[in-house]
């Protein structure tokens, strides 16, 4: 069986500075990111699953031209996070935030300029950042006990087994 292969909802380029070409080509949808790149003369495409992001990250970062706000999936290696969207306008950035968050449903985190003055506010174009709760993986009562190995006795821990040695054992198959 072969798995339909779903069109790119946004292809990107980006810098890449390991690249040969120095960019990356990035293509985006809901179920995964595909990075391509030369490095070494060798092409790399490398698939990531959209539930290996940690989220998607709206950040305050100081450029060249001041401050601007920049929409990114934040990978647990800095090297595969993918900026997917950047603007001068906080609400346009809030805006891009939400919609991105939604469409990979990832929490939506929020991160500053470090040792600047700049600092990211708890809200962005009256949307309201709280805490991020990591994703639950997996049952969360994985580690207790079935119901009915809950009922079972606990077995004596100071009772010993006797062994047998140098006998013969009678099996009987009637």
């Amino acid at each position: 069986m072969s798995e339909a292969k779903t069109a790119p909802v946004a292809r990107l380029v980006a810098n890449d500075p390991r690249a040969d070409s120095g960019r990356r080509e990035i293509a985006v949808t809901a179920e995964a990111i595909a990075i391509d790149r030369c490095v070494g003369g060798v092409r790399m495409r490398l698939s990531l699953p959209t539930r290996s992001f940690r989220g998607v990250v709206l950040a305050l970062q100081q450029g060249a031209r001041g401050l601007f706000y920049r929409v990114a999936l934040v990978h647990a290696d800095p090297d595969l996070d993918v900026a997917l969207a950047e603007a001068d306008n906080e609400k346009d950035a809030a805006r891009d935030w939400l919609a991105w968050a939604r469409f990979f449903r990832l929490p939506r985190l929020t991160r500053g300029v470090r040792g600047g003055e700049a600092v990211v506010e708890s809200r962005f174009g009256g949307i309201r950042a709280g805490t991020v709760h990591p994703r639950r993986r997996g049952w969360p009562l994985k580690a207790r006990r079935s119901a009915i190995s809950a009922r079972r006795k606990a077995g004596m821990l100071g009772r010993v087994l006797p062994v047998f040695r140098d006998e013969r054992e009678i099996i009987c198959y009637e």
